[in-house]
């Protein structure tokens, strides 16, 4: 034993392994664990150890990192994991510990500290693949298992040394709401767990800190109670009708037996609100599907009042709009209820909410790429009405280069573009004027066209118009402006501003055309 010691020491990744008789050990050096985990009668798989190709902090380096953590510095706390995996993973595949008196890891002394980005960011880095495979530096995954939701799962359910308790303890005991949401948010985190008085941390709400304010430990016990979603389940094509689907949650997700009928039409979820309560989550499904009615009152006092007020109601936004009728009265009860609101549009091919900044950006990162597109192919035609030579692919360079335009704003791009645009279309309707009559003449039968000077001069001060499909508004494009947020900043989102307000220039020219529906089928003209 003194001798396989001393030969082990000589080698800094040597690893023992036992086995029952010297034959065994004998097959396995000579074919490997996989073949000796065929020989053997036990059906469990046997898993190559991996290990690290970094270098272990010493304890000097661990106490740094725990101060980067303290002191809130996300940037170079991601720096030092992703420089060095081994401040976030041990030699063990455990956790690394940062204080060794009580063991705390990193999730913990974020937890204490009450940062829930830096949480977040613990998290996301130990769940990522790419930080795995960089921390054993290899390519595919040898285990039967995710070691990135294994790793998410310690991280979040290690209690610590002295007192028992997970990060989910600390962050509830000590208030920090926004931890708590963070945390609960990953379904490996387990909040039935006790530390070591047995006390869960539904429990220990606020017993170190804001004890009287009651506000927030209601706020934190609803975090702690399972989170419910409440979603709209649509057809494609709307097939059939939308449906309010009942109340799932991560561990009771969507009813499976929804598209077991091969004959039905296949139905997907489509929008959601949440995370609430179970009770809230009830009380808002049941809301939705029998929303409050407007009684007329035969009072001629209130007659025009009667009118707007059954147009707003939820009643006639699901009537008048069959594709996103449904979504407007949930949007509007995800801000009553304040939770959140998640709707599917088919042009992002994503989930967003367009009244917060993360939806109000992705689509103004679409509007700018649309914007793009037909600012490339202006070019394009300006070339080819120029007999320029027109690069047939990216390392061809262009002759009439210096036509492009210089680098301008966002605003002053999309004015150019639109101009372009206006030119282009004036251009065509010259040629079409010096062509033989004969060729092309307007029927006698036909109407002659009167445009009207105040919409003509409008157009001309605003130029072309750009939307979600092409140069004209769509239903698309309504939709979208019924779920936009009331305010948009025109320095943080330029492109979206300009949309609106096309949309809203769209619909004073032709009130009729956004209003058919609702009034074709809530006021007949008799």
């Amino acid at each position: 034993m003194e001798s396989a010691l001393k030969v082990i020491k000589t080698y800094k990744k040597g690893r023992f392994k036992s086995f029952k008789n010297y034959s065994a050990a004998v097959a396995y050096a000579k074919s490997g664990y996989k073949q000796f985990s065929t020989n053997n009668y036990s059906t469990t798989a046997t898993v190559q150890e991996q290990t690290s190709n970094f270098k272990a902090p010493s304890p000097q380096d661990l106490s740094a990192f725990k101060r980067l953590i303290e002191s809130g510095n996300l940037e170079a706390v991601k720096n030092t994991a992703w420089e060095n995996p081994r401040y976030l993973i041990s030699s063990g595949d455990m956790p690394a510990i940062l204080q060794m008196g009580s063991r705390y890891n990193a999730l913990h002394v974020a937890a204490k500290k009450g940062y829930a980005e830096m949480c977040e960011l613990i998290l996301n880095t130990v769940g990522d693949p790419k930080f795995i495979q960089w921390h054993y530096g290899e390519n595919e995954c040898k285990t039967y298992v995710n070691p990135a939701q294994i790793m998410q799962d310690l991280y979040l359910n290690t209690p610590d040394k002295g007192l028992n308790e997970t990060p989910l303890h600390f962050a509830v005991k000590f208030g920090f709401k926004d931890v708590v949401r963070v945390l609960v948010s990953y379904s490996q985190c387990i909040r039935n767990l006790r530390n070591k008085y047995n006390l869960l941390p539904v429990d220990i709400i606020c017993t170190r800190k804001c004890q009287e304010n009651e506000t927030l430990k209601r706020e934190i016990l609803m975090l702690l109670e399972d989170q419910y979603y409440v979603p709209v389940l649509r057809a494609e094509g709307n097939a059939c009708p939308p449906i309010i689907g009942e109340p799932f949650s991560p561990t009771k997700p969507l009813d499976k037996d929804l598209n077991k009928d091969p004959k039905s039409p296949r139905v997907e979820l489509r929008a959601f609100a949440g995370p609430m309560t179970k009770t809230q989550a009830v009380e808002f499904r049941k809301k939705w599907k029998t929303p409050p009615r407007i009684r007329l009152s035969p009072c001629p006092k209130r007659g025009q009042g009667d009118i707007h007020d059954i147009k707003s109601s939820p009643i006639a936004m699901r009537l008048e709009d069959t594709e996103k009728g449904l979504e407007r009265v949930g949007r509007n009860l995800a801000e009553e209820y304040q939770v959140s609101w998640k709707e599917y549009w088919p042009f992002l091919k994503d989930f967003v909410d367009f009244r917060n900044d993360d939806g109000l950006t992705k689509f103004e990162k679409y509007l700018q790429q649309k914007f793009k597109d037909y600012k490339e192919k202006l070019f394009y035609s300006e070339n080819l009405n120029n007999n320029a030579y027109v690069p047939a692919s990216c390392e061809d360079v262009p002759i009439n280069c210096q036509q492009m335009p210089p680098k301008m704003d966002a605003i002053n791009d999309i004015q150019y573009l639109c101009d372009k645009l206006c030119s282009l279309s004036s251009e065509l309707d010259n040629i079409e004027k010096d062509t033989d009559s004969s060729e092309f003449f307007t029927p006698p039968s036909s109407p002659e066209l009167i445009q009207d000077i105040d919409d003509h001069m409008e157009t001309a001060e605003e130029g072309c118009q750009i939307f979600i499909e092409g140069f004209s508004p769509s239903d698309s494009d309504y939709a979208v402006y019924n779920a936009l947020s009331s305010v948009i900043c025109p320095e943080t989102y330029p492109c979206v501003y300009r949309w609106r307000h096309d949309m809203q220039l769209a619909m004073k020219r032709d009130p009729c055309r956004f209003d058919k529906k609702s009034r074709r089928k809530l006021f007949p003209i008799n």
